[in-house]
């Protein structure tokens, strides 16, 4: 039998130190006032190993599983409390209580251990058919029943309160269990998937989109420029002539373009891509004019400042729609029912402006911690963009969706580096469908 210490009494009354920490600090406070608090170390010891805080910055911070822990009770808690009440409890929990000093074995225990152990030593040199047979069995096994002696036995009582061993099946993890949902969804709406590398040329990721190349997201501070190679190999010289036409003077679209000289020099330049479009101008110009719905779920990288909605290297879902006599009511229509997919019950969008699209529109939806947040850029690509990759007919829809925002309203986190996270207590707790 175990007993409680006085540490152990002292926590089932007043809480455990971890438990009362996460109360005095939530959300966050300065790691010099935290250890200043009674037990600081045994608490912030137990709450980091547990994933309910984070130390950054000299910062600790209750994570969302802390948070959540904070109005329940914890499977310590409730051995404490059956320990207490002379209950027996799981020998995983003996373990960790005996290690955190919060339980002892009393006497009648060891007592019990000894009788055992006289009882083994006199009947060690017994033969098997007399070895002494235990008056409480736990479970049936084939032999008792085919040989009819477990109507002699006496079943051991079974606690049905006891604590159960806690199963941990292996599973997707759900970020990436999320963009397979959303691919499989694609796929069944009729969209055909794209492809293409991480490294593209400026040619691709800039000037194919009526980027201009002296545009302020062609700076240092938006795009990863390649070291080496530096440079790669333009596409088929008609393609270059008329992307160059279309940029200094506007070509056949009835646009002025953006006047000056087009640098060819310039648009060798490799890149790490900035946006997933540059695989929706590949894609235009290796398919033309005929109807088709394609899409791209991939990385892209850019040189942000990372928060809890910005990462650097970052997920983006990119679709077009090529077709006659499109909309921007059909495109709407599609990033509606997008946003009711992941369930997001306020989807809304306002004017947007990007040099490749128009009219352009930016969609955002309600986030129950962060607000409304920027997930959506969408738009009708521009006859300047168009018409040099060879679309002449049809009028092309096109999107990209911050994939990872759309992914943290549907797991209901508020900081987009927990889909990255190996934080086992949001991976486990994660419901393994969502």
């Amino acid at each position: 039998m175990y007993k409680l210490t006085e540490e152990g009494h002292e926590y089932l009354k007043n809480g455990l130190p971890e438990k009362v920490l996460l109360k005095t600090i939530d959300p966050e406070k300065a790691l010099k006032e935290v250890s200043a608090l009674p037990k600081s170390q045994i608490a912030i010891g137990w709450a980091r190993k547990n994933g309910w805080v984070v130390v950054e910055n000299n910062v600790v911070k209750v994570t969302d599983l802390g948070r959540d822990m904070i109005r329940k009770k914890t499977d310590v808690e409730n051995a404490l409390d059956k320990i207490n009440n002379k209950k027996e409890i799981d020998e995983e929990y003996v373990k960790l209580l005996l290690r955190r000093n919060l339980i002892f074995e009393s006497k009648e225990k060891k007592e019990k251990k000894k009788r055992e152990s006289f009882i083994k030593r006199i009947f060690k040199g017994k033969k098997k058919e007399e070895k002494i047979v235990s008056t409480e069995i736990a479970q049936l096994t084939p032999d008792l029943i085919l040989s009819g002696e477990w109507k002699n036995r006496v079943f051991k009582s079974y606690d049905i309160n006891a604590p159960a061993p806690k199963l941990n099946p292996g599973k997707i993890q759900p970020y990436v269990q999320f963009i397979e949902d959303l691919k499989e969804r694609l796929i069944g709406l009729g969209f055909q998937e794209m492809r293409g590398g991480y490294v593209q040329s400026s040619f691709w990721n800039c000037d194919a989109l009526f980027i201009p190349q002296d545009h302020p997201a062609k700076g240092l501070h938006d795009i990863f420029y390649m070291k080496k190679p530096k440079v790669g190999v333009l596409p088929n010289d008609d393609l270059v002539s008329k992307v160059k036409a279309t940029h200094e003077g506007g070509w056949i679209t009835e646009s002025a373009g953006w006047g000056g000289d087009w640098s060819s020099e310039e648009s060798k330049k490799l890149v790490m891509r900035s946006h997933t479009t540059a695989i929706s101008a590949r894609t235009l110009v290796e398919h033309g004019d005929k109807p088709g719905k394609y899409f791209i779920i991939d990385r892209n990288f850019r040189p942000d400042q990372i928060d809890a909605s910005h990462l650097m290297e970052f997920d983006q879902c990119e679709g077009i729609v090529i077709g006659e006599n499109l909309t921007l009511r059909h495109l709407l229509g599609f990033l509606q029912d997008i946003g009711e997919t992941i369930g997001a019950k306020e989807v809304k969008f306002k004017p947007g402006f990007f040099p490749y699209t128009e009219p352009s529109v930016e969609g955002f939806i309600k986030h129950p911690k962060l607000g409304w947040i920027e997930v959506f850029a969408a738009g009708m690509f521009r006859p300047e963009m168009l018409r040099p990759l060879g679309i002449e007919k049809s009028q092309v829809l096109a999107w990209g969706i911050g994939i990872g925002r759309l992914a943290m309203h549907k797991l209901g986190i508020s900081d987009i580096r927990m889909l990255y996270s190996d934080n086992l207590g949001w991976l486990r707790k994660t419901p393994l469908v969502i």
